[in-house]
């Protein structure tokens, strides 16, 4: 194995892994999440009604040279060789040149890094952060220097204003210590003052939301465990996105090696082994058991695949059996083709499933990177000054495409961003377009008086509609979660 896993190998696939995201990130249009996260660099402050501000300031960062929808996810590529570093830095460490080779091949080879992370979502810091308080915690652990609880505090509170979920590190934190007999930790003040310095290091948020009635706190308990019903469905659901994110093969033998390494043996990595499991599978279980409520998104767990993809390298990889070799060899090389043709039909749709079913085509998640530019472009072509639509992903690629030339406004009753900003106080008496977005053709837009249906396809299959009016001024209909 020491002839497929070392440092030549491993540059020689980030590099590829690299090059491949420069290509997908500057020749497909921003999913429209990343327009609006785009939105909110272009309106900078402490926190978001939907997130913390990280992802914000990363694109803030990455587009004071450029616009463009490289610069745009800039960060996310920067994020990629940062984290290879790290990990190749820390296995090396941990255990030896090979099992650390691995590890990044791994990881680079998710699909959900591998193209999900070409995307700039608040993923991208809170992966790269959580990582660090991964990193440092274990410092911490072989050195008992107290400096590190200080760096570890630090490292979470970015993660924190990264996304919310990155709280789950103190769920990590207590597993290792029940698991390694670290109780001895709980009568150390620097354990304390760490949390002190997450606190501090958050306090923007906190600040932004003690002037906005604690919103984006509710907003996120409510939307991470809503739901009366049980629902088992989601449970089974929620494991197969998993499988699909990280790879039917590495998941699975991820879980066989987590299995394994809560069995009472003793071995001379088993305090390593016990805190490689603490720091990923408590994650990835935890968003299973919401998912009997709610359904967890598939990327919820991303920053878990840190500590998972070393956990998986290093099962398998001193393992006696020639078998888990190969599968993990089968499974790498699994999820570099799918994630690689994944990337190529993003941008070339080469798999023509318009061919097969209607419906699959709509259907197909890809289409999300498609058809924007055309919007745009027919926007500012009106002449108008404001645009109305009514969803934020929408306001957001409408004010990206338009190039910022065109003000835009949401008129819907569901509280987000938009609701913090001020509507224009010429809205009424200015020339807008009135903008409807059907993403599953399933609205008759042509009976809309005065509208001009606008249908978009891909590959010579149509994938969604718009409908736009123009006015001489536009009255808000819902005005409850608007400032003026």
């Amino acid at each position: 194995m020491e002839k497929i896993f070392n440092k030549k190998n491993t540059l020689f696939l980030v590099t590829f892994v690299v090059l491949f995201k420069i290509f997908l990130a500057a020749t497909t249009s921003l999913h429209p999440d990343e327009a609006y996260y785009w939105l909110w660099s272009k309106k900078l402050a402490l926190s978001y009604y939907d997130h913390p501000p990280m992802v914000a300031w990363f694109i803030k960062i990455t587009t004071l040279l450029s616009d463009s929808e490289l610069f745009v996810r800039l960060s996310s590529i920067i994020v990629t060789v940062i984290l290879s570093i790290l990990l190749w830095k820390f296995v090396k460490k941990l255990f030896n040149e090979m099992v650390a080779s691995a590890s990044v091949v791994i990881l680079n080879t998710l699909p959900l890094m591998l193209v999900g992370s070409v995307i700039i979502t608040p993923d991208t810091p809170v992966v790269l952060f959580f990582s660090f308080a991964v990193y440092y915690q274990w410092r911490l652990i072989e050195s008992n220097e107290m400096k590190y609880w200080y760096i570890v505090g630090f490292f979470l509170g970015l993660s924190l204003l990264s996304k919310y979920t990155a709280i789950l590190f103190v769920l990590s934190l207590a597993t290792y210590i029940l698991l390694d007999g670290k109780l001895k930790w709980l009568k150390n003040k620097h354990f304390y003052f760490m949390f002190i310095v997450a606190f501090i290091t958050f306090l923007p948020v906190v600040i932004w939301n003690s002037k906005n009635e604690w919103i984006s706190f509710i907003f996120q308990f409510k939307h991470g465990a809503s739901g009366s019903k049980l629902h088992l469905s989601y449970v089974f659901e929620y494991l197969g996105a998993q499988c699909l994110v990280a790879g039917p093969f590495i998941f699975i033998l991820g879980i066989i090696s987590a299995i394994h390494y809560l069995k009472p043996k003793n071995t001379v990595f088993k305090h390593k082994q016990r805190f490689l499991f603490s720091f990923s599978v408590p994650i990835i279980a935890i968003f299973m058991i919401t998912a009997l409520k709610s359904y967890p998104g598939a990327n919820w767990p991303a920053f878990a695949y840190f500590a998972f993809s070393i956990m998986t390298a290093q099962f398998l990889l001193t393992s006696n059996s020639k078998l888990k070799k190969n599968i993990l060899l089968i499974g790498i090389v699994f999820n570099f083709v799918a994630s690689i043709l994944l990337g190529l039909h993003i941008r070339y749709t080469i798999f023509p499933l318009y061919r097969f079913s209607k419906d699959a085509a709509i259907a197909d998640a890809t289409n999300w990177f498609t058809g924007w530019q055309e919007l745009g472009t027919n926007i500012l072509h009106r002449g108008v000054k404001y645009a109305v639509t009514e969803s934020h992903q929408w306001g957001g690629v409408i004010a990206y495409y338009t190039k910022g030339k065109v003000g835009v406004v949401l008129d819907n009753d569901r509280q987000n961003q938009f609701a913090y900003w001020d509507v224009p106080r010429d809205l009424e008496i200015s020339k807008t377009a009135v903008v409807k977005i059907d993403n599953h053709l399933g609205e008759d837009f042509n009976s809309i008086k005065g509208a001009e249906v606008i249908n978009i396809q891909r590959n010579g299959a149509p994938i969604r509609q718009y409908a736009i009016v123009e006015l001489e001024g536009y009255e808000l209909k819902n005005k409850k979660n608007q400032k003026k």
